[in-house]
């Protein structure tokens, strides 16, 4: 892996960390405001959609939206993978759990991404990226309190959709990582084409699951609040996510990507007023050596 190609996929990573982070925060006050967050992700889905077919169609016109049955399958699984699980997974999660249990459940996705990555995409992880994710087990573990109670008492539904969104992360760092070492991804096409599949999912279990009750509780400041989010956390954070699975791993852009636990707590702290316990900090303490762990090239350990 050259060295050049190496910080170009880590800064990538790092920003759809920061991109990530804003996700949380604005979603506890929108659920608060009575906005339920499958309409949130459903807006998010839809925005993204827009966004990247408009900049695909002014850039390089119908040609855009010619592709293959190789692309058409990988676009299909990326949809149901990044939007439906990992997405409204992880939003839905929102709704049982507080912000730091859903994002130590979340983070364990690096895990699944380091063992996916020896059989999807044979890329073998270094050594200290296994230390990186017993770290950031060991940062989970402590983050939920730190003994076996803690986690028993966790929000079974909650656990569910943040395993859900788990699967869709893991899965989509594989499946793009792999596709990206024979094919060439366009990340702006690949947004177009998986959030056309997502946003259907997503419409048709709202609508029979939740229902559209919820769009009463609008306002101009909530819609503006979820167009931030959408712009932020899902067209710019997916897009540098999926640019930077073309330069390192999915094993390291995964690890890479925890820090958006660090940048949700803080910004809940301040926005939600959702002061984070001495367990939950000493848990994204411990995330943050994983990171520090796997930050370093390979050249240079």
């Amino acid at each position: 892996m050259k060295l050049n190609n190496y910080w170009r996929g880590a800064a990538l990573a790092l920003s759809a960390a920061v991109c990530w982070g804003i996700i949380s925060p604005v979603a506890k006050v929108l659920a608060a405001a009575g906005i339920d967050l499958m309409t949130v992700m459903v807006f998010r889905s839809l925005f993204t959609l827009v966004a990247s077919g408009l900049f695909l169609a002014f850039c390089e016109g119908r040609e855009a939206f010619c592709f293959d049955v190789e692309h058409r399958r990988f676009y299909i699984i990326s949809g149901i993978l990044s939007v439906a699980f990992a997405g409204g997974g992880f939003l839905t999660s929102l709704e049982y759990l507080s912000v730091p249990e859903a994002l130590v459940i979340h983070y364990t996705f690096p895990l699944a991404a380091i063992a996916g990555s020896l059989y999807i995409t044979h890329e073998r992880p270094t050594a200290l990226q296994c230390l990186a994710g017993v770290l950031i087990v060991c940062g989970v573990f402590i983050g939920m309190g730190g003994s076996v109670e803690a986690m028993l008492n966790i929000s079974l539904p909650g656990l569910f959709w943040g395993l859900l969104a788990v699967v869709g992360m893991s899965g989509q760092a594989l499946v793009t990582r792999r596709f990206s070492l024979r094919h060439k991804v366009d990340e702006f096409r690949l947004l177009f084409f998986s959030n056309a599949v997502g946003l259907v999912l997503l419409f048709v279990f709202k609508t029979f699951w939740y229902g559209w009750g919820d769009l009463a509780n609008f306002t101009i400041t909530r819609f503006s609040l979820m167009t931030l989010q959408a712009f932020t956390g899902s067209f710019v954070a997916y897009g540098v996510f999926f640019a930077a699975l073309k330069y390192i791993p999915a094993a390291m852009t995964s690890l890479l990507c925890t820090m958006e636990i660090v940048v949700a707590v803080v910004l809940t702290a301040v926005f939600v007023h959702q002061v984070p316990s001495v367990h939950e900090v000493i848990g994204c303490a411990l995330i943050l050596v994983a990171i520090a762990c796997t930050a370093v090239p390979a050249r240079h350990r």
